[in-house]
C-alpha cells in the first residue's frame, strides 16, 4: 500500500511552526511513528541547513572533515531535533488542552464566550479554533443553528491567532476554514444566501493562505454542497471532479472516497442513476468504513435507493437487507423515517402495493406531525403514483384534493405549491400519470432549499 511522506520543505514549516492545521496533525504523527524514509529527509534538511564550507580546492581531491566540522554537524543535529521536537510538544499541549478550554468556554453565554476569548490568550489557539470548526460540523447533523454558532465563535478565534507564532498563511488557512463551515451551517440552516456570502469570505481568504491543496478541497466539497441545494446538481458533481483529482494526488483515499459517494448522490438526484451507482460503490471501495460509519450508512442506502429507481428493486432488496441492521446504531427520528421510506419504495417497484401503501400512509402521517411538509409532499406524490400503477383514479383525486389544504399551512413554499397545484388539477380531469408525479417529485428535489426555481413541466 503506498503511504505519504511530507517533504523536506513540509518538514521545514513544521519545525518553523508554518504548517497548515490538516497538514500539521499529520506530519506529528509520522515524524513519532519512526519512519526511516523521513529520517533521511531530516538528514538532507540538516546538510542544506548547515551550508557547510566545502573542503578543499575546486580540482582537487576533498579532504574528510576534521573534528571541528564533525562538533558543528552534530551541533546543529541538536538544533534541528530540539526545534522539532519543542513544535511537538507544543502542538501536542495545545491539542491536549483543547477539548477542555471548549468545555469551558462553551459552559458560559454567546457574549460572555466572545469577552473570554479576546481577553485570555489561553482561548487563542489554533488546536481550540480547529476543534470549534470540527465541532460546528459536526453539530451540523442536530442542530443547524448550533452548528452556526460554533462556526462564528470559530472565527472569532481564528482572528485572535497570533500570525507570527503560527505563521500568517497558516491563520489564513484557518480564518477560510470557519467562514466555509459558517457557510455550511447557514446552507443547512436554509439560509442560501447567507451561505453564499459566506464561502466567497472563505475563498478570498484562501488566496492569501498557504495554498495548501486540503484546504482548497475542503472549500470546494462544501461549495458542491451550496450547488446541491441550490438543485444545481449537475455542476456538484461538475466541481466534486476538482476535488476527487486532489485528494487522488495527495494519496487521500478515504477523502477520496467520500467525494466520490457525494459526486454520486448528486447524480442521482439529477436523474442518472445508474451513473450514480457506479460512483457510490467506487466510492464506498476505497473510504474507511470505521472512520465515518455514519458515511457509510448514507451511501448504503442511496445505492439501494438508485437501485430501485433504475428497476432493479430484488437487487435493492437484497443490498438493503445486508446493512439493515446498522440503521439501529442511530436512533433518531430522521434514521429511522429514511429507513421506511426506502422499505416502502422497494415494496411499491416489487409489487408489494398493500405493504408500500400502509408505509406510505404511515410516513405521511409522521412527516406532517413534525411539520415536515416537503417530505410529506414527496411521500404523498409516492402514494399518489402507487394508486395510478393500480388504476386507483378516485384515490388518486382525493388525494389531490386534501394535498393542498394540508400543505398550505406547511413549510411548502410557493413555487413548490404551484408545482401540487398542477397535479392537483391534472388528477380532477383524470390526467395525472406517473411521468408527471416523477417530474414534481423531481423538481420538489431540487427547489428543496432554493425557492427562486420554478416548475416547468415538460410539453405535453
Amino acid at each position: 500500500m503506498d503511504v505519504r511522506h511530507p517533504d523536506r520543505n513540509a518538514i521545514e514549516r513544521f519545525s518553523r511552526g508554518q504548517t497548515p492545521a490538516v497538514e500539521e496533525r499529520w506530519i506529528e504523527d509520522h515524524l513519532r511513528s519512526g519512519c526511516a524514509i523521513c529520517q533521511r529527509e531530516v538528514d538532507v534538511l540538516l546538510t542544506l541547513t548547515l551550508a557547510p564550507v566545502p573542503f578543499g580546492e575546486p580540482g582537487r581531491h576533498e579532504l574528510e572533515p576534521g573534528p571541528e566540522e564533525l562538533n558543528r554537524e552534530e551541533a546543529g543535529w541538536d538544533r534541528l531535533f530540539a526545534t522539532l521536537e519543542r513544535r511537538l510538544a507544543q502542538v501536542s499541549v495545545e491539542r491536549r488542552d483543547a477539548p477542555a478550554l471548549l468545555a469551558e468556554l462553551l459552559g458560559h453565554r454567546p457574549r460572555e464566550r466572545e469577552i473570554l476569548a479576546c481577553n485570555s490568550g489561553r482561548f487563542q489557539t489554533l488546536a481550540l479554533c480547529e476543534l470549534l470548526i470540527d465541532k460546528s460540523f459536526e453539530e451540523g447533523f442536530r442542530d443547524a443553528f448550533r452548528s452556526i454558532e460554533l462556526a462564528e465563535l470559530g472565527i472569532l478565534v481564528a482572528g485572535l491567532l497570533d500570525g507570527k507564532r503560527y505563521g500568517r498563511s497558516v491563520v489564513c488557512d484557518l480564518e477560510a476554514r470557519a467562514w466555509a463551515h459558517l457557510g455550511n451551517a447557514r446552507r443547512i440552516a436554509f439560509d442560501l444566501p447567507g451561505a453564499e456570502e459566506a464561502l466567497a469570505t472563505a475563498e478570498r481568504l484562501a488566496e492569501s493562505g498557504s495554498a495548501d491543496p486540503l484546504e482548497e478541497a475542503r472549500i470546494l466539497d462544501l461549495r458542491a454542497s451550496l450547488l446541491s441545494d441550490q438543485g444545481r446538481f449537475e455542476q456538484a458533481a461538475e466541481l466534486l471532479d476538482a476535488v476527487i483529482d486532489i485528494y487522488d494526488e495527495l494519496r487521500e483515499p478515504h477523502r477520496k472516497g467520500r467525494a466520490m459517494i457525494s459526486k454520486g448522490v448528486f447524480l442521482g438526484y439529477a436523474g442518472w442513476p445508474e451513473e450514480a451507482i457506479r460512483q457510490i460503490r467506487k466510492g464506498l471501495g476505497i473510504t474507511d468504513w470505521d472512520r465515518e460509519p455514519r458515511l457509510v450508512l448514507m451511501a448504503r442506502h442511496n445505492l439501494a435507493w438508485f437501485l430501485n429507481d433504475c428497476g432493479r428493486g430484488e437487487e435493492a432488496r437484497q443490498h438493503l437487507q445486508r446493512f439493515r441492521h446498522t440503521y439501529r446504531d442511530y436512533d433518531d427520528s430522521w434514521t429511522e423515517l429514511r429507513l421506511a421510506w426506502l422499505s416502502g419504495r422497494i415494496a411499491a417497484g416489487l409489487g408489494g402495493f398493500a405493504e408500500a401503501e400502509e408505509t406510505f400512509q404511515e410516513l405521511r402521517r409522521r412527516f406532517l406531525a413534525e411539520s415536515n411538509g416537503y417530505d410529506a409532499a414527496l411521500v404523498t406524490l409516492d402514494l399518489a403514483n402507487l394508486y395510478l400503477r393500480q388504476g386507483r383514479g378516485p384515490e388518486v383525486r382525493e388525494l389531490a384534493e386534501e394535498m393542498l389544504d394540508v400543505f398550505l399551512s406547511h413549510d411548502i413554499h410557493r413555487q413548490a405549491l404551484a408545482a401540487l397545484t398542477v397535479f392537483q388539477k391534472a388528477a380532477e380531469l383524470d390526467n395525472a400519470t406517473p411521468h408527471l408525479v416523477q417530474e414534481i417529485s423531481s423538481y420538489l428535489n431540487r427547489a428543496r432549499r432554493n425557492p427562486s426555481l420554478r416548475f416547468e413541466p415538460a410539453a405535453a
